[in-house]
Formats: structure tokens, C-alpha cells, sequence
């Protein structure tokens, strides 16, 4: 009977240990994500915090960034653009930085917001040329849960 009952144990502890060792996307409630800043746009480029989003999948999209002088040239799978934090009311202590991973909330933009142009540079700058803003999905962050 011990016999029995050990080997039964040992299959049961060895099936646990392969199930713990199987990485899966976690679940994350509505409207959360998971993800990395990428890139910062300024200037003739438009006013866009790029994030490759890690979780949900599927909620951005892939594209290549670059500009003209090359200065930032990017692939990305999974991404999405929200304008600067100051616009959005993200308090200063969160890094908008490049390498910044970030938990947080977010929400489509509302018709209002689309006719602001929050991406716009603020002021308005004079480009001589036509430069091309990131292609991205657009979202407004409204809350950071967790940055590092």
C-alpha cells in the first residue's frame, strides 16, 4: 500500500513540476496590458510614445519605423502609440523612456480627443519636408499600475 502510495505521489509531484515549468501569457483583466516603450517621437514626427505591447497580443500592430537620418530605425510586432503622459495627465515620476516596461490601463480615444490631435507637436512645428508619423494603433493610457 505505501508502495502504491508513493509512486502515485512521486507522478503527481512530477506532473506538477512540468506544468510549472510551462511558460503562459497570463490573463489580463480588460483594458490592461503589458508592455515596453520602444521609442519617443518629437518634432516633424508627431508627439508618440511607441510601446510593444507583450500582453495582450493582438492589440497593436507590426511595422517598421524609421527616420530620415536613420536616427531611429525599428521593427516592432505588436505596438501601439499613446501621445506624451503630460498630455494625458501620467505624472512625471513614470519615465517616458525608451527600455521602460509598463503595466497600465488603457481606452480607445474619444472624437473629442481625435479633433485635439494630441500627437500634434505643441506648438505647431514647420517641417520642410513630408515626414511620416510611426504607424500605430492609437490608445490614451489612463492609468500606470506598475513601471520599472
Amino acid at each position: 500500500m505505501k508502495k502504491i502510495f508513493f509512486k502515485i505521489s512521486y507522478i503527481f509531484l512530477l506532473l506538477s513540476l512540468m506544468g510549472a515549468g510551462c511558460e503562459k501569457d497570463e490573463e489580463l483583466p480588460p483594458f490592461h496590458a503589458k508592455g515596453k516603450i520602444i521609442a519617443v517621437t518629437t518634432m516633424c514626427y508627431g508627439e508618440t510614445v511607441l510601446i510593444e505591447v507583450e500582453n495582450p497580443k493582438g492589440l497593436g500592430v507590426k511595422e517598421t519605423f524609421s527616420t530620415i537620418g536613420k536616427e531611429i530605425d525599428i521593427s516592432y510586432d505588436n505596438a501601439i502609440g499613446v501621445p506624451y503622459f503630460s498630455k494625458i495627465g501620467i505624472l512625471d515620476s513614470v519615465p517616458q523612456t525608451v527600455g521602460t516596461q509598463l503595466y497600465f490601463e488603457y481606452r480607445e480615444l474619444t472624437d473629442e480627443e481625435k479633433e485635439q490631435n494630441l500627437f500634434l507637436p505643441d506648438p505647431t512645428v514647420f517641417c520642410p519636408a513630408i515626414y511620416g508619423s510611426p504607424t500605430v494603433v492609437q490608445f490614451i493610457i489612463t492609468k500606470i499600475i506598475n513601471y520599472k
